[in-house]
């Protein structure tokens, strides 16, 4: 059942509202249902809808925004209050009136993984996307889609960026789970199996192998792999000093060097926490917001 206020669809269903946080301008939905046909199941994502959405029918550019591992959809809402940031932004001109988009990707990295039992890349483009476009005044015009995530969000903000240079115009990475070769091979064991044996299987750690699965996938190889469509996108990487992925990040940064491809590289005391990435978002979210104004 649809809702309505002022004559404007609310696409969400009526006991969502037990659901919604009313910021003082714009409004957030948690923990919303959408149908995967995929993996024939819900899965769960929290929407923010700016000022003005309910009292106009202006559409608005899209921000998807994807957790780190161990979160959900609603953990940007929980531990960064990203609807009170983006309200504030918004109010000051510092931020355009967008819709933010953070789905549950569980912990997938945000691909598809190498036994394709959970494949969430399939699911956020052929299934999200559309989803959010079919129920949501979002702009359709070129360069009205972002992406942008933390830790795994990043690695996930990166390498669907990489892959969909013509549907995202800008990514923002935070912390971005980006490992090189040497890095994943020497990871222990134990932590090896608990991260990343779901998604890009065992042989990397059982004979000291790279898997195809794990060479299609990082954004390293990504990078070298197409740099030319690259230049599509505006970059933005953030990683603390003291971060231990600093290393990945610092190696991708030195191939958009390499390539020429254009971006941002931010590197500033700090660790891989929550107190650091609370010190990007408000930059992040400038930058993300001044790319939307130039379309």
């Amino acid at each position: 059942m649809a809702c309505s206020f002022s004559g404007l669809l609310l696409p969400v269903s009526a006991q969502s509202f037990e659901k919604a946080v009313i910021s003082s301008k714009g409004t957030v939905y948690q923990s919303l249902p959408f149908f995967s046909k995929t993996v024939n199941t819900n899965l769960n994502y929290s929407i923010y809808l700016p000022p003005g959405y309910f009292t106009t029918s202006d559409s608005f550019p899209v921000f998807y925004l994807l957790h780190g591992l161990g979160g959900d959809e609603n953990s940007w809402i929980k531990d960064f209050f990203i609807h009170r940031i983006t309200d504030s932004l918004i109010s000051i001109h510092n931020l355009p009136p967008l819709i933010i988009v953070m789905p549950d990707g569980r912990r997938s990295y945000f691909i598809n993984d190498y036994q394709k039992r959970f494949p969430y890349e399939t699911i956020f483009i052929y299934e999200l996307i559309p989803f959010i476009d079919s129920l949501y005044r979002t702009k359709n015009s070129e360069g009205s889609k972002a992406i942008g995530g933390l830790s795994m969000g990043g690695f996930g903000a990166l390498t669907l960026s990489m892959r969909y240079p013509d549907v995202f115009s800008t990514a923002i990475a935070l912390s971005a789970a980006v490992r090189t070769d040497s890095m994943i091979i020497n990871e222990k064991p134990e932590k090896y199996n608990q991260m990343f044996m779901s998604v890009f299987g065992d042989s990397i750690r059982q004979y000291r192998l790279l898997t195809r699965h794990w060479m299609e996938n990082n954004p390293l190889y990504l990078t070298v792999r197409q740099p030319h469509t690259l230049k599509k996108v505006r970059w933005y990487i953030d990683c603390g000093l003291h971060d231990y992925l600093l290393p990945g990040n610092e190696a991708l940064h030195r191939l958009f060097v390499y390539y020429h491809i254009p971006h941002e590289f931010h590197v500033r005391p700090g660790n891989h926490d929550r107190s650091y990435w609370k010190s990007s978002l408000v930059p992040a979210l400038i930058y993300t917001g001044g790319n939307f104004n130039e379309e």
